[in-house]
């Protein structure tokens, strides 16, 4: 049985207090700090994410309306506002990025065998602020933001690796950040073109795939049979162009796929030789499930209006946000569920927090659990014969 009687409680139970309190340690967290300790400040801001409060007044007051489910919350005092905006103010973002990679170093791979590649998606999304109340993250004369770029695990449907920068860091300087390894597979839109970075990815095992531009100068070194009225052609090519041939001379392979349906064409460039070119039309569509994580929590979570606008409140707020995605897919995943998606759970967990009942028995519905799989990324993993 869960330690917590509210599904606030039970849902925050999945971050284990003994692991949380050792990082808290480690990382020194609440070093200097009295009656507010990094666990109420986690609690509380949780709170404001599922609940989408509009600022720190309607968090204190919605808090404290529920002073009777504080003790279940690991919490012993009154929420102040006051308190709240110091906490994120001065006490490191970092300690939640931690914490992010601490838990999601807990979910498990379910039917993925260890010799399955991974299948990633690259990109990255701006939040946009007020120039004058966020002047630290200015990157045009009348504009400040901030860019999340995410790693995204297409198979376990979450972010394995995310990193915040100023909005003005462009994609294509980012691909070396993104701790991606021999075996692994990722594609990611033409924004990210960076021809070093794909000498890199050829000569490290790592396999991309992602659209050519359309100013690209290159010759034809095969031409590979087509066997489908989807793919127009399938060529062998090497960068004719000074700079790109000198910075990327080896052989790529460019692929147009058409949609049947809509008659449009795109140009995929790949360093994938043995895999089909059908699969590599499939891997990049696959991109679009980033696409649908950014819209997602956008959404529904807080992170288009903030708290705080110091340049540690607007972090610990993203990345609290983020963790408050990855116990929804904690929750998915222990209970076997897959029919709640995400939007549907804040919107009915956002009201139903301080209720006395089972958890997993709420997630799942009426409907007996399902097994949870990774989604069939095998069409494009398997058969590679890399």
């Amino acid at each position: 049985m869960n330690n917590y009687n509210t599904l606030f409680g039970q849902l925050l139970s999945q971050v284990k207090r003994p692991e949380f309190d050792k990082l808290c340690k480690t990382m020194e967290s609440d070093k200097f700090r009295k009656d507010f300790n990094t666990w109420d400040q986690f609690v509380v801001m949780a709170f404001a994410q599922i609940t989408r409060q509009n600022g720190l007044r309607s968090i204190q007051n919605a808090m404290n309306c529920q002073k009777k489910s504080f003790y279940h919350l690991g919490l012993n005092k009154e929420i102040k506002r006051s308190t709240i905006s110091y906490a994120n103010k001065n006490h490191g973002s970092e300690f939640f990025e931690s914490l992010y990679y601490q838990l999601f170093s807990t979910l498990e791979r379910g039917a993925r065998k260890l010799t399955e590649k991974k299948l990633y998606a690259v990109d990255a999304t701006t939040i946009g602020f007020s120039l004058n109340d966020f002047p630290w993250a200015k990157f045009r004369s009348t504009k400040s933001g901030v860019k999340i770029h995410v790693k995204y695990d297409v198979g376990e449907s979450v972010p394995e690796y995310l990193f915040i920068t100023n909005a003005e860091e462009h994609e294509n300087n980012t691909l070396g950040k993104m701790n991606l390894k021999k075996g692994d597979i990722v594609t990611f839109d033409k924004g990210y073109n960076n021809y070093a970075q794909f000498s890199d990815f050829c000569d490290n095992g790592v396999y991309f795939v992602t659209r050519l531009k359309d100013n690209a100068s290159y010759k034809v070194i095969k031409r590979r049979k087509t066997h489908t009225t989807k793919i127009s052609s399938d060529h062998i090519i090497q960068f004719t162009g000074q700079v790109a041939k000198s910075k990327c001379p080896n052989e790529l392979r460019r692929i147009r796929t058409v949609d049947n349906e809509t008659g449009s064409a795109i140009i995929l460039l790949t360093n994938m030789i043995s895999c089909s070119a059908e699969k590599v039309a499939e891997i990049y569509r696959k991109r679009w499930h980033i696409e649908l994580f950014f819209k997602t929590i956008k959404q529904n979570l807080k992170i288009k209006r903030f708290y705080g606008t110091s340049e540690n409140a607007v972090k610990t707020q993203i990345w609290i946000a983020m963790i408050v995605y990855l116990l929804y897919i904690m929750l998915k995943k222990s209970t076997g569920s897959i029919t709640k998606c995400f939007t549907h759970f804040i919107s009915e967990i956002s009201v139903s927090l301080f209720q006395r009942i089972d958890l997993n028995l709420w997630f799942a519905g009426s409907s007996p659990p399902v097994s949870v799989h990774a989604p069939d990324v095998s069409c494009m993993q398997f058969e590679l014969c890399l």
